[in-house]
């Protein structure tokens, strides 16, 4: 039998991350080296659990980098403006992992990346977004073997971040400032079984930028379908604009509403759902997300 192929999944506690690892696992011809700075973390101990090597590594240590990709076949990259708000920082940690990738060795490495909003339009910057862009330069300018998994907006956030309000018994408004554009929607699980797919034939996706996701809605359709699998709640969308939207008092409320903008500018070919559906047949729409995740929106919502 021969030896599996090690992948080294960067982020491997977060949500793209874990994603990658549990779908890596569910496929033989792989191994999970899954690298966190916290080896007694949480999610550490669960990765554990599931026998995955788990190893101790900061994209912040170039030198460290090295030892931990050595001998792997592929990598997944997925960097983290928002653990520092510092887009620079993000840019050298991208870069000191694509530099670790060329010294190893490494076959193909799959990055969550995504586009530079400079000269887009948009109100203002999305640094979260430029820095990644720079991190995909960078790697096709040391020549890399890679893939860009250009993503969107997690279903996951209509749990947390994009949590509708109560405003009467059973009655919830959702506002974001999309107006009446299309938002590019996907479950984060899905992120690993995209990835899985690529390093399965890697030479197939080599040097491709893929706009990859499950669903693309306005909201007054994210809003009926809250409403048909989750009732008696009913929701209903009130738009906000992106500039009250980046007055909103929390960190980053700015940057995001950027994003907002930027999502309005690119709406009608911001993703590709078909092409996604086509990767991975199992992809899920929104519909079905919520369908299948009732209990947990019912408890946000309480």
């Amino acid at each position: 039998m021969a030896s599996k192929k090690i992948v080294v999944v960067f982020g491997a506690t977060g949500a793209q991350g874990g994603a990658v690892v549990r779908a890596l696992l569910q496929n033989s011809s792989f191994a999970v080296r899954a690298v966190t700075r916290n080896l007694d973390g949480n999610g550490a101990q669960e990765l554990k659990k599931l026998k995955v090597e788990v190893v101790k590594g900061d994209t912040d240590d170039k030198e460290g980098l090295k030892k931990i990709l050595s001998g792997a076949f592929g990598c997944f990259l997925v960097t983290n403006y928002f653990d520092h708000l510092d887009m620079n920082r993000e840019i050298q940690q991208g870069k000191n992992v694509a530099d670790a990738c060329k010294e190893a060795g490494i076959k193909h490495l799959v990055f969550s990346g995504l586009e530079n909003t400079q000269g887009s339009g948009a109100a203002g910057p999305v640094y979260h977004f430029d820095g990644k862009a720079k991190i995909e330069e960078y790697i096709e300018e040391i020549g890399v073997s890679y893939t860009s998994t250009r993503t969107t907006s997690y279903n996951e956030n209509f749990l947390t971040f994009f949590l509708p309000r109560k405003t009467a018994e059973n009655k919830y408004v959702l506002s974001l400032p999309m107006g009446n554009k299309l938002l590019y929607l996907m479950a984060v699980n899905d992120v690993g079984h995209w990835v899985v797919e690529i390093l399965k034939d890697p030479l197939k996706y080599k040097g491709k930028k893929l706009h990859l996701a499950g669903d693309k809605l306005t909201l007054d359709q994210v809003c009926a379908i809250l409403s048909k699998h989750l009732k008696p709640k009913q929701f209903e969308y009130v738009p906000i604009t992106v500039e009250d939207f980046a007055k909103l008092p929390f960190p980053g409320a700015e940057e995001l509403a950027y994003m907002f903008h930027f999502y309005q500018l690119k709406a009608d070919n911001f993703r590709d759902v078909a092409f996604t559906k086509k990767l991975y047949p199992k992809t899920q729409s929104f519909d079905a997300w919520v369908q299948g995740n009732k209990d947990k929106l019912i408890q946000a919502l309480k």
